[in-house]
């Protein structure tokens, strides 16, 4: 999620402050309001606080365990160090295990897609996940799940023909049906 300042600055910070504060209130007067937990968790997300994020998805699992919103939202909060190329340090302190936050990510974002085969966020974060993993050939399984989604993901395509060296409209399908064959 990308906020961009509305007058050199100062009104976005005054305004995402303020719709924390409206989001904080909405959730303590409904305390199972799925999408303020959302919300919220969104906006910590986007200020680079993963740790502030998480016990919101946990808490919205609780009332919906099917929720795949939920489930990606944990598993780019977990792999948010690993994905952005902060150090892990940074975000989490010195005790950090590196490990359980490159696994626990890969479980969530597992989850998300089975839940919504059609997310391509997830999809993509967990490629990039497979990358660091050293498993290639499900990173590309998983690219290419999302540019069958998507095919306007120009990032993606860089990313997938980097990976493969192989020019991408080689790579992908084409399921296009271009009439019968005429002789």
């Amino acid at each position: 999620m990308t906020f961009k300042p509305l007058d050199g600055g100062n009104t976005l910070v005054s305004d995402l402050k303020s719709m924390r504060i409206a989001l904080e209130k909405k959730i303590a007067n409904d305390k199972e309001d799925v999408d303020a937990r959302l919300s919220l968790a969104q906006i910590y997300m986007a200020d680079n606080n993963p740790d502030a994020a998480s016990p919101l998805y946990y808490e919205i699992l609780n009332f919906d365990p099917e929720n795949a919103e939920a489930y990606m939202g944990l598993g780019l909060a977990w792999g948010f160090s690993i994905l952005e190329n902060i150090p892990a340090t940074e975000l989490h302190g010195e005790d950090v295990d590196e490990e359980e936050l490159l696994v626990k990510s890969i479980e969530f974002l597992e989850r998300s897609i089975e839940l919504d085969p059609e997310t391509t966020t997830s999809l993509n974060a967990l490629a990039r996940l497979y990358i660091v993993r050293n498993l290639e050939e499900e990173a590309i399984d998983m690219f290419k799940q999302s540019l069958l989604i998507d095919q306007a993901q120009h990032d993606v395509l860089e990313e997938l023909q980097k990976l493969t060296g192989t020019p991408v409209w080689k790579l992908l399908e084409k399921d296009v049906y271009m009439g019968d064959f005429e002789e």
